[in-house]
């Protein structure tokens, strides 16, 4: 069953006692609490710098109102005598985590996300509630990931479910400065525009100051390599592949597309997370599906995928699984060349997606694009300084530095050594507030708990 059909079905309902059933349900929910304080001292810490590359050693961070204010070594006197000081017993601070591309219609995504010390997202498919959502998030009254959102997909889909039609000149132009007016972040351009409507999509938002992401490291049709300069960012290292090389590797065609991409400056989001996914569900079968969490991805999108593209890996020839291998293998290849060009990655890992799990697809990406052959200082560059910096952030977040928004990871253990130590931290903090694993653990279920599955139903359809 596509996504077409299944949103068609439930368009069936009956709207009135839908929506009776929704209103009388959504005030069932109890309320996440904030910690109460975003101001403390976390002394005897050892900072991880990754864009210098180095280990900050013995350091105290102090924290008010979630702002880093100082960071210093020989802090021995603390101007607040009420403040709250915590000993990180030589433990290790990282930057928080930013997943550049993720997907879903349910809030308790973006606690997920935080429990495994991912604070910041990306939407790439954006819908009106997370636009509520991320205002609510950036200004503290629900806690979580804070988000980026982009506006709905525009593609050349005729009935995409949740794609935005886009065709002519004219229809791109409108569809960017709707989505401008909305307040989106971004926009999203699928791989299938028409030359024509690229063109006019890209000319537009430059007019109106909002950025594109394009799914697609590659023009459409005859577009010259150009008129693709100043994207936030490519998404998919199989597009490659499946675009420009045309479905078979070929060094001398490869070495081309990666020196236009790297004139450009547009650093590229490999999503190897979500092939390597789709790889082991058509080599383990069920067996794959049942070591993933339950309850990470919402019931009415869990649904959706196994009827469609976890159902088409499910019931895969052995042969096609032999090839999903080879395929996977030959994306790590183009991604260690990629990074080896200097093309700047962005950890991306499309969760959400085959039953993909938040956060912790996250820490999947950064093991795959450590298999690719970055190093663990450059894979953190990849998932902190380089989205913040694609996101225009970069003086907010990504960092662990003074004047800087408090969103960091703290572990007792060396993230360098193995960095599957960041996978469940001891502690996170968020806008400064302070999060044990314990805490976010209470947070996580109870955003599970808080779920409703019948206005994720109704996100959806008034958005299809």
């Amino acid at each position: 069953m596509s996504l077409y059909r299944y949103f068609n079905s439930l368009l069936k309902l009956s709207t009135v006692t839908f929506v009776a059933i929704t209103i009388m349900l959504s005030g069932c929910h109890t309320q996440v609490q904030l910690p109460r304080t975003q101001s403390y001292i976390l002394k005897n810490v050892n900072i991880i710098a990754p864009v210098e590359q180095r280990i900050i050693k013995d350091q105290t961070i102090v924290i008010e109102n979630g702002i880093i204010s100082s960071i210093n070594s020989n802090l021995t006197e603390y101007p607040d005598k009420e403040i709250a000081i915590i000993d990180g017993q030589g433990g290790y601070v990282t930057p928080g985590l930013i997943d550049m591309h993720t997907h879903f219609y349910d809030p308790s995504a973006f606690v997920t996300n935080l429990s495994h010390g991912v604070t910041h997202v990306r939407i790439l498919n954006g819908i009106a509630q997370h636009l509520t959502w991320r205002d609510q998030l950036a200004q503290n009254e629900r806690i979580g990931s804070t988000v980026s959102v982009s506006s709905p997909i525009m593609s050349g889909y005729v009935n995409g479910a949740l794609h935005q039609y886009i065709h002519t000149e004219q229809q791109a132009k409108q569809a960017v400065q709707d989505a401008k007016n909305a307040g989106y972040d971004l926009i999203k351009a699928y791989g299938n525009l028409s030359p024509e409507a690229l063109s006019a999509l890209m000319q537009t938002a430059q007019a109106l100051d909002i950025p594109v992401a394009k799914h697609g490291p590659h023009p459409s049709a005859d577009m010259p390599w150009s008129s693709l300069i100043g994207l936030q960012s490519f998404e998919h290292v199989e597009d490659i592949l499946q675009g420009p090389l045309n479905h078979t590797f070929e060094q001398t065609k490869l070495s081309q597309t990666l020196k236009e991409i790297k004139k450009l400056g547009v650093p590229v989001t490999p999503t190897l997370n979500i092939f390597w996914h789709l790889t082991k569900i058509s080599e383990d079968k069920q067996a794959f599906l049942d070591t993933l969490p339950q309850h990470y991805i919402s019931p009415t999108v869990a649904f959706a995928e196994r009827q469609n593209q976890v159902a088409r890996w499910l019931n895969t020839s052995s042969k096609h699984a032999k090839y999903n291998r080879d395929t996977y293998n030959t994306l790590l290849l183009i991604t260690g060349q990629m990074h080896e060009l200097g093309i700047e990655l962005l950890v991306g890992s499309d969760a959400g997606v085959l039953l993909s799990p938040h956060g912790l697809a996250t820490h999947n990406e950064m093991a795959q694009l450590k298999r690719a052959g970055l190093s663990s200082f450059e894979v953190l560059k990849a998932a902190t300084y380089s989205p913040a910096k694609a996101l225009k952030l970069e003086s907010q977040i990504g960092q662990v530095n003074a004047g800087y928004t408090a969103d960091f990871i703290f572990t007792l253990k060396n993230p360098l050594d193995d960095l599957s130590h960041l996978k469940n931290p001891t502690a996170v903090s968020k806008h400064g507030y302070w999060l044990t694993q314990q805490q976010l653990l209470q947070l996580k279920e109870q955003a599970i708990d808080n779920r409703s599955t019948l206005l994720e139903f109704w996100r959806l359809l008034i958005n299809y």
